[in-house]
């Protein structure tokens, strides 16, 4: 993913990728590169997640932004979410150490929210204002236009804004 960061990061920062356990916590940092001011080019990971932060996808438990309503899974696989987190690599040893606090990142394109989940094998999941998506097995990234119904677009390489909560 290629972007630039609202606001100026601190000195020594980075971007990083987390894979996301059922809690939503971060569970596994997957990539990151060192953030200053202008683009950052952040690559994805392409191995499936560590089997300690997947579980099973259920419609109670997807927190994407624009599913709500009666959502419907249409097969059992297994999940895990994405998240982007932002930290300060006070040793400079180029990986998140445990005396580092992450700050939550929220990608978009065009003020639209940027989600990307593996799932273990194909799916269709369904919710309320027409939301609809077919996931693949594997990696999938996409957009959700928020507005009278919500529609999920396959994401197409698009630069991203990344909004870092302070």
């Amino acid at each position: 993913m290629q972007g630039t960061v609202q606001g100026a990061p601190p000195a020594g920062a980075r971007l990083s990728v987390w894979s996301e356990g059922a809690a939503g916590a971060a569970g596994l940092e997957l990539s990151s590169v060192p953030l200053s001011d202008g683009p950052f080019d952040l690559p994805l990971p392409d191995a499936a997640p560590a089997s300690r932060v997947q579980y099973p996808l259920r419609p109670e438990g997807i927190g994407w932004p624009g599913v709500i309503g009666d959502v419907k899974v249409s097969s059992p696989v297994q999940t895990s979410d994405l998240g982007f987190y932002v930290y300060v690599d006070t040793n400079g040893n180029a990986r998140r150490d445990a005396n580092e606090p992450l700050q939550s990142a929220f990608p978009e394109v065009q003020r639209q929210p940027v989600v990307t989940v593996w799932v273990s094998g194909d799916v269709k999941v369904t919710a309320g204002r027409g939301f609809e998506l077919k996931l693949k097995s594997g990696w999938n990234t996409f957009t959700v236009e928020l507005g009278r119904v919500a529609n999920a677009l396959a994401y197409k390489g698009q630069p991203i804004s990344l909004r870092v909560q302070r």
